[in-house]
């Protein structure tokens, strides 16, 4: 872990020098570790894990620019209490928090750029600003070409006409001919056709026959946007559109594009000046106009922008009018966090040669003019108190409290704590102070007399009390054996072997009280004597009366007690045996002794439709958590093994036991006639007169059992074995679990296993040859040649 901590303080360093090398000249003689912020620190450490160089040479580079020792090293401190926030102690929050000051950037760092103010309402997705076509038809909407309107003509007389506004800005109605109604609304376009028509239909005059107009469709209409917008051009919008509707469409003002002057020109006249923030900050849409066709929407560019960063709760960038002052722009960021630092505000300006830096108290924010380009910045609220007392340890209210007056002593903080605790240890106590140069003094205090509990304390003084177990050792016991909760537990005062036995749950079941062992550990061990005991073995015999207070014995710290099992308890043995038998089902068995035949006599006997040769016994692997930890532990060695072993760590709470149930019935007690244990099962399945032929075959398949037919004529059937499989390898499963394998007659003659019924007969893959094998091969060919030679001159010469 600390090589871990000094690789990431090594990179940090790193990326800090990188920036100092990019931002500062080479004079850091100035340079001050606490002019970095935690933030700023944090956002180096993300940076850090792609640093090459080592510490030393990052350290050379600080000096060689003149950055103080005593400024390298607590920089490098401050890294490290970042990196690794849980090795601080508990207390060391309290005692050095006052240390921490207001965070202010230099005018060297770099300010990160925000988000700029009202951008969101044009990127967010969810939001179109699309006009609602649902609505009815607004009284001040004027007609114009493509509008679609419907005449509706009902009561004596009955007719219907759709009607379309052309170029010229007339309709043309049955009867009446062409009426102009461009730049009319709907009302007076009625007004004007109801007078028409009624030539041609009297009972329009009388009331009979009501004329209705309506707007079907509405047209689209030309809207130019242009400067400092991020996608300028001209667009065909709805006639119902608004100024924010083109403001969204257009992808709304650029990042230096104004939100709050943006022009709507309508015949060469600007008839609306819109703020946006008007919109954001209030909610108001008077701005929000209806666009007219061949209207121009300008968007200037930003005359003055601001940064604003810190404890607001709106951080961003922000557009300011000539008059708004920097609380107005606080205002605009929502205010300040409540840990905000509201006594003075730190910002930057650029001149026409460098940056100033600027520092406004809080009676000049509401009259101070920001200018383009400022970036400001709210810190966080001192973290220093002014009248805290600390209190920490065995008191019923550990904490922090005021400081009401300067003579508050230790009878007074206790009080507000609640008082001691019952474990407190009143001996000595501590009082840890602050002095003026934030260096700590170590005060004991006895709070048993009076000049501990009159003990004055001072702003920042930490009371701690310990308790009696802070000091003293937990001393185990050990109970194992026949008990419910065997394992370690505390020793007490007073424990006893009977009071231990009930801690641990009481005796089991299969407990006797007989041969009860304290094992206890000696303090007078002769060590040049490897004979001397190591323990004092104490032995008792008892019942499990466990409230008999006579034959108890008292326990010491370290001491083992071992509970034996009854041996003239045992517990009963179940078995199941399932399948072709006449009573299947669970068994208990009667003794110890017990085998497969007679269980298999007490279900009855077999079926006729059972496969004797396919029967199989499941035993429960008793050493299935071992084997585990056996497999984990081989795989952890091989890992580090260059020959990339690689361990399988699988393993099954069952296993199979191969087993030969026609030998067992017909000679029951035979060495094949294996004895019972708890949890074995006896599967007889039903007679499986198929055979299975898989791997490397032309043509798995499942086929019939013959018994005429041998292996190789299997094989036939399924296409031949495949170029890849391997015919040396050749192997059968039989159903009771058993494998027989192909085997070599003088190393030459292949003879392959029997196929019996429910067989399956499997080719495995040829493995990859390598160029070790074919060496060996070339040795193999090389003998035989001389073997065989060998053997004609010996025919030779016997002749």
């Amino acid at each position: 872990m600390l090589y871990k901590i000094r690789f990431l303080i090594t990179a940090v360093l790193l990326c800090f020098t990188t920036v100092l090398t990019a931002q500062l000249p080479n004079n850091l003689s100035r340079v001050k570790s606490s002019d970095i912020t935690d933030a700023q620190l944090q956002e180096f450490i993300t940076k850090a894990q792609n640093s090459g160089l080592s510490e030393d040479q990052v350290i050379q580079e600080l000096q060689r620019r003149r950055m103080p020792t005593m400024e390298i090293e607590s920089l490098k401190t401050r890294i490290a209490a970042l990196i690794s926030p849980s090795k601080t102690p508990a207390n060391s929050t309290a005692i050095h928090e006052s240390r921490s000051s207001i965070s202010v950037q230099t005018p060297e760092e770099q300010i990160q750029s925000n988000t700029i103010f009202g951008s969101e309402l044009f990127s967010n997705p969810s939001l179109s600003f699309e006009p609602d076509l649902r609505l009815p038809t607004p009284k001040n909407y004027t007609l114009g070409p493509d509008d679609k309107l419907l005449l509706d003509i009902y009561g004596t007389n009955i007719s219907q006409q759709s009607l379309m506004v052309n170029a010229e800005g007339t309709v043309y109605i049955k009867y009446a001919g062409p009426v102009q109604v461009n730049g009319l609304t709907i009302e007076e376009a009625s007004k004007i056709i109801n007078t028409k028509l009624s030539k041609y239909y009297p009972a329009i005059t009388t009331g009979q026959t009501k004329v209705i107009l309506s707007l079907t469709g509405i047209r689209a209409i030309k809207v130019m946007v242009l400067g400092a917008v991020k996608k300028p051009g001209t667009y065909s919008l709805s006639s119902l559109a608004t100024l924010f509707n083109a403001l969204y469409v257009s992808g709304g003002p650029t990042d230096n594009g104004s939100f709050r002057n943006i022009e709507l020109v309508r015949n060469n006249k600007v008839i609306v000046l819109a703020d946006l923030y008007d919109f954001l900050l209030n909610s108001n849409q008077k701005a929000n106009v209806r666009l007219m066709d061949n209207d121009v929407i300008k968007i200037p560019f930003a005359k003055t922008q601001i940064d604003i960063t810190g404890e607001v709760n709106r951080p961003g960038i922000f557009e300011m009018q000539a008059t708004e002052t920097l609380q107005d722009a606080i205002n605009f960021a929502g205010g300040y966090k409540s840990n905000a630092f509201k006594a003075r505000i730190t910002g930057l300006r650029n001149t026409d040669f460098d940056r100033l830096v600027l520092d406004i108290i809080k009676d000049s924010i509401a009259k101070f003019i920001p200018q383009n380009g400022d970036s400001y910045t709210i810190g966080s609220i001192i973290n220093k108190f002014q009248n805290r007392l600390i209190i920490e340890g065995a008191v019923f209210k550990p904490g922090n409290y005021s400081l009401d007056n300067n003579k508050v002593t230790i009878t007074d903080l206790l009080q507000k704590a609640e008082g001691l605790r019952e474990d407190a240890y009143t001996g000595r106590a501590l009082v840890i102070r602050t002095k003026e140069d934030l260096t700590k003094e170590v005060i004991s205090i006895n709070l048993a007399t009076d000049s501990g509990k009159n003990f004055i304390l001072q702003k920042e003084d930490v009371l701690q009390v310990s308790s009696i177990f802070d000091i003293k050792d937990n001393f185990p016991v050990n109970i194992h054996g026949a008990v419910r909760k065997p394992g370690v537990y505390t020793f007490d005062d007073s424990l006893s072997l009977k009071a231990l036995i009930l801690k641990a749950g009481g005796f089991a079941e299969n407990a006797t009280g007989m041969g009860i062992e304290i094992a206890r550990r000696k303090r007078d061990v002769e060590v040049n004597n490897p004979q001397s005991p190591i323990v004092e073995i104490i032995k008792i015999d008892d019942d499990k009366d466990l409230s008999n207070p006579t034959s108890d014995v008292q326990l010491k710290p370290f001491d083992i007690v071992t509970i034996k099992i009854d041996p003239y308890y045992k517990s009963q043995i179940t078995v199941s045996i399932e399948g072709e038998v006449l009573i299947p089902g669970v068994y208990t068995l009667t003794s110890r002794v017990e085998k497969i035949s007679d269980l298999i006599k007490r279900a009855g006997g077999t079926l006729y439709t059972a496969n004797i040769n396919g029967a199989r016994l499941i035993r429960v692997n008793k050493l299935y958590e071992n084997e585990i930890e056996l497999a984990k532990k081989i795989a952890q060695s091989s890992a580090h093994d260059s020959s990339n072993v690689v361990v399988s760590t699988e393993t099954k709470h069952y296993k199979e036991v191969a087993i030969n149930l026609e030998k067992i019935m017909k000679s029951p007690g035979s060495k094949e006639d294996i004895l019972l244990e708890e949890g074995d099962k006896i599967e007889i399945p039903t007679i499986n007169n198929m055979v299975t032929i898989s791997g490397e075959v032309f043509n798995p398949l499942i086929i019939s059992y013959d018994e005429n037919k041998k292996l190789r004529e299997y094989l036939y059937d399924a296409g031949g074995v495949a170029k890849s499989g391997n015919k040396k390898r050749i192997f059968v499963v039989y159903p009771n679990g058993k494998a027989g394998k192909t085997k070599k007659i003088l190393g030459i003659f292949r003879k392959y296993p029997e196929v019996t019924a429910g067989s399956k007969i499997f080719v495995p893959k040829e493995p990859e040859k390598k160029e070790t094998d074919y060496a060996k091969t070339s040795i193999i060919i090389t003998g035989l040649s001389a073997f065989i030679t060998a053997v004609a001159l010996a025919f030779q010469i016997t002749k």
